[in-house]
């Protein structure tokens, strides 16, 4: 794949991911599992099915309604199989400010590879991780602050895509696809057959 930060231009003017960006969000690549096991893997209780992205904003919405503490750290997702290098991968999305699926990566990424990249609500920390069978190979907001087992690994291909840092997410999607052969359009996510789930906060569960 050859794709660049310009093939992702679509992400300024796309409602989705507007609203993602809003509210803080986690968009996770994963080879090795289908949606049902990413859910089970992330011990996500499912919602049912989705009928594109609109149908994960209602989720997420109904459990603002019924969370009515905001430290409490439950989140929606949302995942669809996707077609990528060497296979089907699973696209997960999920809108839990950029932090909630972080912790489950590890396991996510046992005996296959994920790819994340996410945004914090408010101020943006952006941030872009790679894990490969359980173990963290890089994960950086900006390359020089990088860490994991090789964390100058992808530095390369940054360079490749057009990183800069206004136009870091355009950039992150790129290099997402880079290393897992996954497009991302805007109707990708905004159509997308999902599977729906709710992660509970383990300080609450």
């Amino acid at each position: 794949m050859t794709s660049t930060a310009s093939d992702y231009a679509w992400i300024t003017h796309s409602q989705w991911f507007g609203r993602c960006d809003q509210d803080g969000y986690s968009l996770t690549l994963v080879h090795g599992r289908d949606p049902q096991q990413v859910l089970e893997a992330i011990g996500a209780v499912p919602q049912g099915f989705g009928d594109g992205f609109d149908d994960l904003l209602d989720c997420h919405e109904e459990l603002l309604e019924y969370v009515d503490d905001y430290q409490d750290g439950s989140f929606a997702v949302a995942a669809a199989t996707v077609p990528g290098t060497g296979g089907d991968w699973t696209l997960l999305l999920a809108l839990d400010s950029g932090v909630g699926i972080s912790g489950h990566l590890p396991a996510l990424s046992a005996g296959g590879v994920t790819v994340t990249h996410d945004s914090n609500a408010g101020k943006p920390m952006q941030y872009f991780t790679h894990y490969l069978d359980g173990e963290l190979i890089t994960t950086f907001e900006e390359p020089a602050w990088a860490q994991g087992s090789d964390p100058g690994a992808l530095e390369p291909l940054l360079r490749e895509v057009g990183y800069d840092e206004s136009g870091k997410q355009a950039a992150f999607f790129a290099l997402a696809e880079r290393l897992t052969g996954v497009r991302i359009a805007d109707e990708t996510v905004r159509d997308a057959e999902f599977l729906l789930g709710v992660v509970a906060d383990e300080d609450t569960d």
